[in-house]
C-alpha cells in the first residue's frame, strides 16, 4: 500500500472504533489481500460490482468518485478524502508528456475531474491547513462556498476538515543491529553498517540524485554509510517506473560507482507490514526534493513512519513538514539542491550523539499528537452525525453533470491524442 491505501486502512480501524453502531467495510480492488479486523470488513470490487457497493452503504469515503458512483449520489453522504494536493501535483505528472497537445487535454481532464470531486463531496477532508486553504479557494471559485452555506458554518470547517496523515499504531519491533529484515532483501549490508532509509517513491518532484551524491561523497570517511531506497515503483498498475527522476537516480548512482555498495534499491514496493522492520534498522531518514508549489502544498505522508520511528530526519524545506522538523527539532532541513548542506547534515547527525538524542526525544514527544484517532477526530465527527453544510444536492446537480461531462469529454481527448 502506498498512501491511499494505508490511510483508507487505519480510516477503517479509526471509524470502526469512533462511530458507535456503524458498520464499517474496507473497500479493497479485486485482488486485495486485506483481511477484515474487529473494526471493519472488507470487500473488493471491480469497475462492475462498485456501484452495487457504493448502494449498501449509507456513507462513502474515497479519494476519488467516479462518473457511474454519481447515480448511487443522492440518499446518501458522499466525503471525498482529497489527502494532496492534487491539482498541483498531476500538473508535476504531466511534465513527462512530450506532447503539448496531448498534454493539455490530460490538464483540461483533470481540471475537470477535480470540479467534479468537489461539487460531488458533502463533505472534505484533506491534509494540512495550506491545503485546506487552496481547496476553499477552488469551492469558492466554484460557487460551492455560498450565502447559505457560510452561515450554516462561519469557519468552513463542517465543510472542509484537515485531518493529516497519522502514525502507525502498532508497537515498534526490537532494534537488531545484525539488520536481519534489510539483509534479507539487500545481501550487500553487513552488520554494523549505518542505514539511511528513503522512505519514499521515486518520481518527478523529488531530487534523489543530491541525496546519492551526499551519500557517496560521505562514504570516502564514513564507509559504512549505507542508503536504503524502499519504493521505487508504486504498487498502482498505472504507474510506469521509469520516470525520468527514477532514470537520474540509477544512472547516478551507477556513474559514482555507488550501486549496491552505498547507495541500494529495493525494487518494486515493500509490503506496508515489512517497511516497520527496515524502519527499525535504519539510523536516520533522508528525502531531498525539488522546492516548487508542489513541495509547499505536499504533505510527505512517509515522515509519518520516520516520526513513528523515532528516525531523525534529513529533509528539503519548502513544505509543512519540513517546517515541522524545523520548529520541533525532529531533524535537519537543508536548501533545495545544496550538496554541501545535505553532507554536513547527515555528518552531524552522524558525530554529534547528544543532538541526535535530542532529535529523538522531540520525535518521541511529537507522537502523541499523530496519533490517527486524533488527525482523524473531524472525520470520525462527521460520520457521527453526517449533517452537510454543503449547498443542497439539489443546487449541485446541472453543475455537477456538466463538469462530469466536461471531464469524460476531455479524457476521450486525451486518450485519442497518441
Amino acid at each position: 500500500m502506498s498512501a491511499p491505501g494505508i490511510r483508507a486502512y487505519h480510516m477503517a480501524q479509526v471509524l470502526g472504533r469512533g462511530v458507535p453502531g456503524a458498520r464499517v467495510t474496507l473497500a479493497a480492488p479485486a485482488g486485495s489481500d486485506l483481511q477484515a479486523e474487529p473494526e471493519f470488513r472488507v470487500a473488493t470490487y471491480s469497475r462492475l460490482s462498485l456501484l452495487a457497493l457504493i448502494r449498501r452503504h449509507d456513507l462513502v469515503i474515497t479519494l476519488g468518485f467516479p462518473p457511474l458512483s454519481l447515480v448511487a449520489w443522492f440518499g446518501r453522504s458522499f466525503v471525498l478524502d482529497f489527502f494532496s494536493n492534487f491539482a498541483i501535483e498531476w500538473i508535476e505528472v504531466g511534465r513527462d508528456e512530450t506532447n503539448p497537445r496531448r498534454r493539455w487535454a490530460w490538464y483540461e481532464a483533470q481540471r475537470q475531474y477535480i470540479n467534479l470531486q468537489f461539487t460531488a463531496a458533502d463533505y472534505i477532508t484533506c491534509n494540512n491547513e495550506r491545503q485546506r486553504d487552496f481547496f476553499l479557494g477552488v469551492l469558492q471559485s466554484l460557487g460551492l462556498v455560498t450565502g447559505a452555506v457560510y452561515d450554516r458554518d462561519h469557519n468552513l470547517r463542517r465543510l472542509i476538515a484537515a485531518c493529516p496523515h497519522g502514525i502507525r499504531p502498532d508497537p515498534m519491533p526490537a532494534r537488531d543491529p545484525a539488520l536481519p529484515a534489510i539483509r534479507a532483501h539487500i545481501p550487500g549490508i553487513a552488520p554494523g553498517d549505518t542505514v539511511l532509509l528513503w522512505n519514499a517513491g521515486i518520481v518527478g518532484w523529488y531530487d534523489p540524485v543530491t541525496a546519492i551524491r551526499a551519500v557517496h561523497a560521505l562514504s570516502r570517511e564514513r564507509p559504512d554509510v549505507k542508503l536504503v531506497c524502499i519504493g521505487t515503483k508504486y504498487p498502482d498498475p498505472g504507474f510506469i517506473e521509469q520516470n525520468q527522476t527514477f532514470k537520474a537516480a540509477i544512472e547516478t548512482a551507477e556513474q559514482l560507482g555507488a550501486t549496491d555498495k552505498q547507495v541500494f534499491f529495493v525494487r518494486g514496493w515493500l509490503p506496508y507490514a515489512e517497511v516497520k522492520h527496515f524502519l527499525a534498522q535504519s539510523y536516520l531518514g533522508l528525502c531531498t526534493y525539488r522546492t516548487n508549489a508542489e513541495t509547499y502544498y505536499a504533505h510527505r505522508t512517509r515522515f509519518s513512519d520516520l516520526i513513528w520511528a523515532e528516525l531523525p530526519i534529513v529533509c528539503t524545506r519548502g513544505d509543512i513538514l519540513s517546517a515541522l522538523i524545523e520548529e520541533r527539532g525532529l531533524g535537519v532541513t537543508v536548501p533545495e539542491g545544496d550538496l554541501d548542506a545535505v553532507v554536513a547534515a547527515l555528518r552531524r547527525l552522524l558525530d554529534d550523539r547528544p543532538f541526535y538524542d535530542r532529535c529523538v526525544a522531540n520525535l518521541r514527544a511529537a507522537k502523541a499528537e499523530l496519533r490517527w484517532e486524533q488527525t482523524l477526530a473531524p472525520l470520525v465527527e462527521f460520520c457521527r452525525r453526517p449533517v452537510s453544510v454543503a449547498a443542497p444536492k439539489s443546487e449541485r446537480l446541472l453543475p455537477l453533470l456538466r463538469r462530469t461531462l466536461g471531464y469524460l469529454f476531455w479524457r476521450g481527448v486525451a486518450k485519442v491524442m497518441r
